[in-house]
């Protein structure tokens, strides 16, 4: 495989190519370059991953140029900061992971063998699928905005691989979902794709919902299956909340768990209350752990949520209610 080092630092393109050999499988490529001449690195050839250095850059906009990558490149990224700066805005962009360097003794290696696991983390995208058929049971659906790119693995983490199908919506524009899913298809033992219309849902899966189109759930006598088309903005959002847990809410019935995360406004709050209606189990994200506290406030206020959580203890209560509910 062959791995780009995108950094202006020439210590740091050999701190990296040179170290990062020791840790890395035999024959693995490393090609370093500077963050003017990246992009016409990326067009003459796809590497497996982009370790990108912006540690002792001033005034870039790592965030906005990993967007820039998304939609054209399609390729990993794994972001190196300085050791106190927030990674939030880089993850929420579309980085992969972020990973803060340790000033100090042992500090290179460190950041070497941190790195190193990234790496072999997103690369190593061949291994076991469940292979089951469409399911008729349970599903989750999850919804989110502002913070909610970097919530969302933290639920999915703490659910098993033979866990019912979870169908998402987080308030992403459109360009930016395929590698998202890509990205968190490469790092959990689950499923992701981006949403297509007639996908029928199976144990394991996870569907994430287009920018730009709404996502809707739907049951026949095969089992869930998904639709995913353009249409007008609902709360302001294109894919909403609302409109999946508003179609869950009958599709599911009393066999969906809810839960809606980090973000700004009131989206999926509506829908969350006619799923509880229908019998669902609803979790919000608690004051506690949310990066923005609108969305989940909104759910807990008006009756739709049976519970708040902090983020962390979401994924365990929902294996509990799953248990529960057998």
């Amino acid at each position: 495989m062959t791995i780009f080092i995108i950094s202006d630092s020439l210590k740091m393109q050999e701190l990296l190519t040179v170290g990062l050999k020791k840790h890395l499988p035999d024959g693995t490529v490393l090609r370093a370059g500077r963050l003017a001449t990246a992009k016409q690195m990326l067009a003459g050839g796809k590497p497996a991953a982009l370790v990108l250095d912006v540690s002792k850059t001033v005034g870039f906009d790592a965030a906005e140029y990993i967007r820039g990558l998304g939609p054209r490149y399609f390729v990993p990224v794994i972001a190196i900061l300085a050791q106190n700066v927030s990674k939030s805005s880089l993850i929420q962009a579309g980085a992969l992971d972020v990973i803060n360097i340790h000033v100090g003794e042992g500090g290179n290696e460190r950041l070497l063998a941190r790195l190193a696991t990234s790496i072999r983390g997103c690369t190593n995208i061949v291994r076991p699928k469940l292979i089951t058929p469409p399911e008729t049971g349970k599903v989750i659906v999850i919804g989110g905005s502002t913070g909610s790119t970097n919530a969302l693995p933290v639920v999915l983490k703490g659910l098993p691989a033979d866990c019912p199908p979870v169908v998402c919506v987080l308030h992403m524009p459109e360009g930016y979902t395929k590698l998202y899913a890509s990205q968190l298809n490469a790092s959990l033992p689950l499923t992701v794709v981006e949403a297509h219309s007639g996908t029928y849902l199976k144990r394991g899966m996870v569907v994430i919902a287009a920018g730009g189109r709404h996502l809707r759930l739907f049951k026949d006598k095969k089992g869930y299956f998904v639709n995913s088309e353009p249409g007008v903005k609902v709360n302001g959002h294109c894919p909403s909340v609302d409109v999946l847990f508003d179609s869950a809410a009958y599709a599911a019935k009393s066999d969906a768990i809810g839960v809606i995360l980090t973000g700004m406004g009131s989206d999926g709050a509506k829908g969350m209350l006619d799923m509880r209606k229908m019998g669902a189990y609803n979790i919000a994200e608690s004051e506690q752990s949310a990066v923005v506290y609108g969305m989940p406030k909104a759910a807990a206020e008006n009756g739709a949520a049976n519970i708040s959580l902090s983020l962390e203890n979401i994924a365990g209560h929902i294996i509990m209610i799953l248990k529960s509910r057998q």
